[in-house]
């Protein structure tokens, strides 16, 4: 949130900025994640929790251009599908601007940051109160176009990201007194209970932001060059 500030705080700077909502979903996998942890799993290797068939983020997106070539960024969402999923995420990034035309923009980039992703509602009716709770840290790429006036920006992305997993703990019952937490791998000499935590949150979806600010210069000095000299 600090980096979203110093967008508004650097404002004076003679560069294109912009601020304002982003609302995105996942297109794929169509059940997210693509597979489970091995501790979020049954004896027959069904998920004791529901995948993720649709979801919906909203947050706040914000960007700096820092001339011609390029800008930074910092996005804030948190979403889910209102019933068995949570999700919260922090990223920052860069982008290059590979094309501009009149009064558009096409760019590419990635970002990194961290996040907090919870899962419930166990397809096993008999265990409805089981959750699994990710840390991670998302790697994100992107590809969008954006389209521009004076005072505000129209953007729609196409992004995929993949989240290294952190901490990974799952609760049958929904006590936190009851958690396991997985290992990166298997020890073959640990508990019988020890398990693995690989999994693979690989998603691919679109997104959409409007922005408000100022877009009427190009990384220094307002658009159309000026008025004309006196002699």
């Amino acid at each position: 949130m600090i980096l979203l500030l110093a967008v508004v705080g650097t404002a004076e700077a003679g560069h294109q900025w912009g601020i304002g909502p982003t609302i995105g979903t996942t297109g794929f996998p169509v059940e997210y994640p693509i597979f489970f942890p091995e501790l979020a799993l049954g004896a027959a290797g069904n998920p004791l929790v529901e995948p993720v068939t649709f979801d919906l983020d909203v947050g706040i997106h914000g960007v700096y251009y820092l001339g011609q070539g390029g800008r930074v960024g910092a996005r804030f969402t948190i979403g889910g599908n209102f019933t068995t999923f949570g999700e919260q995420e922090f990223t920052v990034e860069y982008e290059g601007v590979l094309a501009r035309i009149e009064q558009s923009q096409i760019f590419a980039g990635g970002g990194l940051g961290f996040g907090h992703d919870r899962f419930g509602a166990a397809a096993d009716a008999a265990n409805p109160d089981a959750y699994l709770d990710v840390a991670y840290f998302p790697l994100r790429a992107q590809v969008g176009v954006l389209v521009r006036d004076r005072t505000r920006a129209y953007e729609a992305d196409l992004f995929a990201t993949f989240h290294v997993a952190g901490e990974q703990l799952f609760s049958l019952t929904g006590k936190s007194e009851d958690e396991v937490a997985g290992t990166a791998v298997a020890d073959p000499f640990g508990a019988d209970d020890t398990k693995s935590d690989a999994a693979l949150y690989l998603a691919i979806g679109g997104e959409i932001t409007v922005y408000f600010g100022d877009f009427q210069n190009q990384g220094g000095g307002k658009s159309g060059g000026g008025g004309k000299r006196k002699k």
